[in-house]
């Protein structure tokens, strides 16, 4: 178990058995400007009109004009350690933000990203946190392998476990929530738990897989997408109780998920793959794939189709067309 265990802990929830590190070439960035296409990186997260990107060795890389130029954050102390996830504050203060990796590392910002401080870690620990979320007025969640399920009532500041019999030696790959106090949680073995009451209680519910899930997306209008290995997306519109399969017709894993400002669904992953929805998330047509790079996140721009895409080759950029999807 240890085994397929250690393929979860490379990257956020990167656990696919194909994960290839082969780089693939991305247009240059500027000379004056950091290579962000030659870093593996985990996570990307929009703090207002900043993004702002983790990954290997404890980057943290945060770019002002949509993905076009990046530059180092702040980070004290530096480890080393891989940085697996980020998320800032759903609401109003979206300054407030929080990044987890490797050896339960975590660190906050309380300034849209520009500098960060370590709230916790453990150099004898080497089991990482892959997920993260919480809101400007709420409680913060950090999951990851091995049922870790940590809960922090003061922004991010202090933490402590709050892990239930559902979570017990399960890897805890994603979570999320919506502006209703709504959230779902997922991980291996086609673990889908879902909290009413903004974290405090925890539900189990049952889904049509049982591969592991690496990512969770509520959608505007109140339906849930989970996704995971093998082309599994799966959609319920009634907050879990049931679901269906979305007709995807791939075998990739998908490890990042995103909705557009038109109402369309984009999942990354495995290959370069990125498949769109423009029903909702009933239907996916792969618009891009066949290459080395996996992806392991992605971002759309402010109000645009430009998204940018992090993984294991670094920062690439596509923009999808009116008609990328059925």
């Amino acid at each position: 178990m240890k085994k397929v265990i250690g393929i979860a802990m490379s990257l956020t929830v990167l656990a696919a058995a194909a994960w290839s590190f082969s780089p693939r070439p991305l247009p240059a960035f500027a000379a004056t400007a950091l290579r962000a296409d030659r870093l593996q990186l985990n996570g990307i997260a929009r703090a207002g009109s900043r993004l702002v990107a983790v990954g290997e060795r404890g980057t943290i890389l945060l770019s002002d004009d949509e993905g076009a130029h990046w530059r180092r954050a702040s980070v004290t102390p530096e480890h080393g350690a891989a940085l697996t996830q980020l998320a800032f504050a759903l609401g109003k203060d979206d300054r407030v933000g929080v990044a987890v990796g490797h050896g339960g590392w975590i660190l906050r910002t309380t300034d849209g990203g520009e500098h960060w401080r370590q709230v916790a870690f453990d150099a004898a620990q080497p089991d990482p946190l892959l997920g993260v979320w919480g809101e400007a007025a709420g409680p913060w969640f950090a999951i990851g392998s091995f049922g870790r399920f940590l809960v922090s009532h003061d922004q991010g500041a202090h933490w402590q476990s709050a892990a239930t019999p559902q979570m017990q030696d399960k890897h805890l790959n994603g979570i999320a929530g919506d502006s209703q106090g709504r959230m779902m949680l997922v991980g291996e073995n086609g673990l889908v738990l879902r909290s009413a009451d903004g974290g405090g209680t925890w539900e189990a519910v049952k889904v049509p897989y049982a591969g592991s899930l690496y990512g969770v997306l509520p959608l505007r209008g109140g339906a849930w997408l989970v996704y995971g290995m093998r082309g599994n997306v799966l959609r319920s519109a009634d907050f879990g109780a049931t679901w269906e399969a979305a007709e995807v017709g791939l075998k990739t894993s998908f490890f990042g998920g995103v909705q557009l400002a038109d109402g369309r669904i984009a999942v990354a992953g495995q290959g370069g793959m990125l498949a769109v929805s423009a029903d909702g998330g009933r239907h996916f047509k792969p618009v891009s794939g066949g290459g080395a790079q996996t992806l392991a996140a992605l971002i759309p721009a402010a109000g645009g189709h430009v998204l940018t895409l992090a993984g294991n080759a670094g920062i690439a950029r596509c923009t999808l067309a009116p008609d990328a999807a059925p």
